[in-house]
């Protein structure tokens, strides 16, 4: 008797073998179902036959079950009575039948993603062929690639899996969902002044990222901390799908000569903040030029006076819209700074 361990709608198929079935039958069997193990004794071409006594009756040159695997592996010995649980210890011991299957450790991520793909294939094959729609390598023979997906989109993912002359093939309809990057711009940065206080940097896009860089703190730059000279400063901005993109700009520090901070109280500017109206006092006897920059450096005003001794000058910025400004103030020997804020 046999055993083929199949597929279907029944998991064993069962046909006695007598003792009558000669060479030409037992080998015409094994011809058919691509068997390259003895299904019998010596009778049977078999290189051992099994002499075993069961019940007074001699089992010689033929066995009494022949258990046929889905990858063909065959075994054969004794099992008495013939019933369906005697060949359970031999069935459990098949091989399954080749199934491709696999995973991945990720399967969505943003535009660069890199994924470590997985055979998890059943059936102990022994080549690969996998097809990676939009990813790169676009195919692969490895057992385990790994694939990088630079584009946006859903993209398919086949695995066909082979063992000598059976093969079987898998295929993941949108497998892998790459998310595209944020597009991100910065807008150009002015020169700054190294005596200027830390300012507020602005012009990153979409707005909501954070600036990092030389004398870069929460998004606030220092220039004294940065130094003189020229530094890239980069804002990087992360969407709601955890994508992230990033763009920079060059700022320049200079000394900004003959500007100065420590006034020892001969200039005063008042209230600050304000709403936009403020006071200027300046020990000083003849022309002054006062010039107020945005955090970026660029001019929002610019006026000059005569005064004479302790005259008291007006600054006009109610047309200025509120935050954070840089007043500078130059005499013909002297150059004062000062932060202003405007509230509105």
């Amino acid at each position: 008797m046999y055993v083929a361990y199949g597929s279907g709608e029944e998991d064993l198929l069962m046909w006695g073998l007598s003792p009558q079935d000669n060479n030409t039958q037992i080998n015409n069997y094994k011809t058919s179902y691509g068997i390259t193990n003895p299904c019998a004794g010596t009778q049977g071409g078999g290189p051992e036959a099994i002499d075993v006594v069961i019940a007074g009756q001699n089992f010689l040159g033929y066995p009494t079950y022949c258990i046929v695997c889905p990858d063909r592996t065959l075994y054969f010995d004794v099992c008495w009575p013939p019933t369906a649980t005697c060949f359970d210890p031999y069935i459990e011991s098949c091989v399954p039948p080749l199934a491709a299957n696999f995973s991945a450790n990720v399967d969505q991520g943003c535009a660069g993603l890199t994924v470590f793909f997985s055979d998890q294939s059943a059936g102990n094959p022994t080549s690969w062929n996998w097809t990676f729609e939009g990813g790169d390598p676009p195919a692969s023979t490895f057992q385990n690639p790994v694939v990088v997906y630079n584009s946006a989109g859903e993209f398919d993912v086949t695995l066909e899996v082979t063992a000598g002359s059976a093969s079987n093939t898998k295929t993941e309809d949108n497998f892998i969902n790459v998310f595209a990057l944020p597009d991100v711009t910065f807008e150009p940065l002015d020169t700054a002044c190294l005596e200027w206080p830390p300012f507020e940097l602005i012009g990153g896009a979409p707005e909501g990222g954070d600036y990092s860089g030389p004398g870069v703190t929460d998004n606030i730059f220092d220039p004294a901390t940065a130094g003189t000279g020229t530094h890239t400063i980069i804002y990087t901005y992360e969407d709601e799908n955890g994508c992230e993109n990033s763009a920079s700009q060059d700022i320049v520090v200079d000394v900004c000569a003959g500007l100065k901070g420590n006034h020892n109280n001969a200039f005063k500017i008042y209230p600050n903040p304000s709403d936009g109206m403020f006071n200027i006092s300046i020990k000083h006897q003849g022309q002054i030029s006062i010039t107020v920059y945005n955090l970026l450096g660029g001019v929002v005003l610019e006026q000059s006076a005569i005064i004479n001794g302790n005259d008291m000058i007006l600054l006009n910025l109610e047309d200025i819209p509120g935050g954070l400004y840089i007043l500078a103030l130059k005499t013909d020997s002297e150059s004062f700074v000062e932060k202003i804020r405007i509230v509105r």
